[in-house]
């Protein structure tokens, strides 16, 4: 099979990620995968280090019709037999150009925003669409109420490297680093900066904990849009000598092997592979029941699942985890279970094959 994988995003986000783990496992499964995306993205140089064919396309907008038409070249020149999108704007470029062409479209859908029920969505995911693959089941059901058939949707479920961490390398850099003293708690989050993580309803939490636990360190990983908006709260709620930005960091292994805890408090989320990566190192998780993160994290067994927007359910749960080690310890060994089995690439790239195979 000749795939084409379009992708419109810059950066390197969840999505990319599993972009590029899909098209390893495809390739050992003897399919050729070609990439479109922007020629200026983290996604193209990468793709071209793994030795996969690029042809990149600037991409504009959803209804960018030179882009459908360089797409529409690619797909003959390659002699594509089918087109998967891994990002919205991919998704309608994608999809016209595969209609245009007459070969089959699939699209991954990564996120648990409401989808409107108007002419365009009817158009973008019945019409357009062979087959759309949702990341978790209530992303699906968002898409079933938006009117979508529940044959055409097809739930498969993002997968890590399980062995990702075998070689984590000594930490004593990071406590020296960060002036940490390996006798206080450190409660971790990973996520991009922006709204939908909930990072104020974590920051909001941070003086509860702090009454009980009034060493802990929270370390806040990761960039975005809202990174100033935190850091002037932790002033204003003044603790920041136990709040850290760490910023992006390549080395996640490490730094979740320093923490006792990992935090989602997310109040939209798709599904979210930094849990499945926290529960890899055996931490017990605190995050919300938003989105499809339920389906990751077993609530008083893998960890506990508070309510969206929460900052006291938040600091509940953390004071709770931190309190009772061995009941922690005994959820991050139920969770390391459920990520090497659930969770997995190879049962990834398995189950959007079979997608493929269902709409040739």
């Amino acid at each position: 099979m000749n795939i084409l994988h379009i992708n419109t995003e810059l950066g390197w986000r969840g999505g990319e990620v599993q972009m590029m783990y899909l098209m390893n496992g495809l390739r050992d499964r003897s399919h050729e995968n070609i990439v479109s995306a922007q020629p200026n993205s983290v996604l193209v140089r990468r793709a071209i280090s793994n030795n996969f064919r690029v042809c990149p396309v600037v991409m504009r907008g959803e209804l960018d019709f030179k882009a459908i038409g360089n797409i529409c070249r690619v797909i003959t020149d390659e002699r594509i037999d089918i087109v998967h999108a891994h990002a919205s704007h991919a998704h309608t470029i994608g999809a016209i150009a595969a209609k245009i062409k007459k070969i089959p479209f699939v699209v991954t859908r990564r996120v648990d925003f409401k989808v409107a029920r108007n002419v365009f969505s009817n158009i973008k995911y019945n019409y357009l669409a062979n087959k759309i693959i949702a990341i978790s089941s209530a992303i699906k059901n968002i898409l079933i109420e938006a009117g979508v058939p529940q044959d055409k949707t097809k739930v498969v479920y993002s997968g890590i490297d399980t062995e990702k961490f075998d070689s984590i390398s000594d930490t004593q850099y990071l406590y020296e680093e960060f002036n940490l003293s390996k006798y206080s708690p450190i409660i971790g989050t990973i996520a991009h900066l922006t709204d939908h993580k909930g990072h104020k309803y974590l920051l909001d939490a941070v003086p509860d904990v702090l009454k009980i636990f009034p060493n802990a360190v929270f370390l806040i990983i990761g960039k975005g849009e809202l990174e100033e908006a935190l850091k002037k709260q932790v002033k204003e709620l003044d603790i920041t000598g136990n709040v850290i930005f760490a910023g992006f960091r390549k080395d996640v292994g490490e730094l979740l092997s320093m923490m006792e805890l990992f935090v989602l408090p997310s109040h939209l989320e798709g599904l979210c592979t930094s849990l499945m990566d926290a529960m890899l190192m055996k931490l017990p998780v605190v995050a919300t029941t938003a989105g499809g993160i339920p389906e990751v994290v077993v609530d008083k067994k893998t960890g506990i699942l508070a309510p969206p927007k929460s900052p006291k359910a938040l600091a509940d749960a953390i004071i709770q985890l931190l309190s009772n080690k061995e009941k922690a310890k005994e959820m991050g060994e139920s969770g390391l279970k459920r990520v090497k089995t659930m969770f997995n690439v190879s049962r990834m790239v398995e189950g959007t094959e079979k997608a493929y195979i269902e709409v040739i």
